[in-house]
């Protein structure tokens, strides 16, 4: 997510006019994907073009990531899942089944590949919880980062019989249909 702040100066306004071309101008350009996305658009302009010296005003917008290798991603995690096997013994803890977690394992790999933020629990014990990979909070950039650094980790600690990215990479494009 990105976040824009917007201060008002007090530089003065162009005439209604000018201001009638700049907004025509503005809604052919950009339009919403919907008729509530529209209407948030006007309310927008009318809010920017309505405020006053010194008055501010907070934007949050998404550019959204590649869906696909989004998919992919999760492709990847999924094909390691389903190999991995707890190293543990013990498939109890006070008579109770233990079982894998597919979120657990997810964020597990994400704060080993270095993406994860350190916070307190009640006990005042230090914890580590993964960064989240949500369109909102992390762009193309940074997500091509966590997938290179989640594949690293992945054939170190779990996918130990491919020998290279690559291979991985070809069974997970195999997988989702990309190859």
């Amino acid at each position: 997510m990105s976040k824009i702040t917007v201060a008002r100066t007090g530089i003065e306004l162009p005439t209604e006019p000018v201001l009638a071309g700049v907004r025509q101008f503005l809604f052919k350009c950009f339009a919403g994907a919907n008729d509530e996305e529209d209407r948030a658009w006007r309310r927008f302009w009318a809010r920017i073009v309505r405020m006053e010296a010194g008055e501010i005003s907070f934007l949050d917008f998404i550019i959204p990531r590649n869906g696909k290798f989004h998919r992919k991603f999760f492709a990847l995690l999924d094909f390691a899942y389903d190999t991995w096997e707890p190293p543990r013994k013990r498939k109890t803890y006070r008579r109770r089944e233990v079982e894998k977690s597919r979120e657990q394992f997810r964020e597990d790999i994400i704060i080993l590949a270095g993406f994860y933020v350190q916070t307190f629990d009640l006990r005042g014990r230090m914890r580590m919880r993964a960064k989240s990979i949500s369109f909102a909070n992390m762009d193309d950039v940074e997500f091509e980062r966590v997938y290179q650094s989640v594949l690293t980790v992945l054939l170190r600690e779990v996918l130990t019989n491919y020998k290279n990215r690559d291979e991985v990479d070809a069974v997970v494009d195999r997988l989702i249909g990309f190859a």
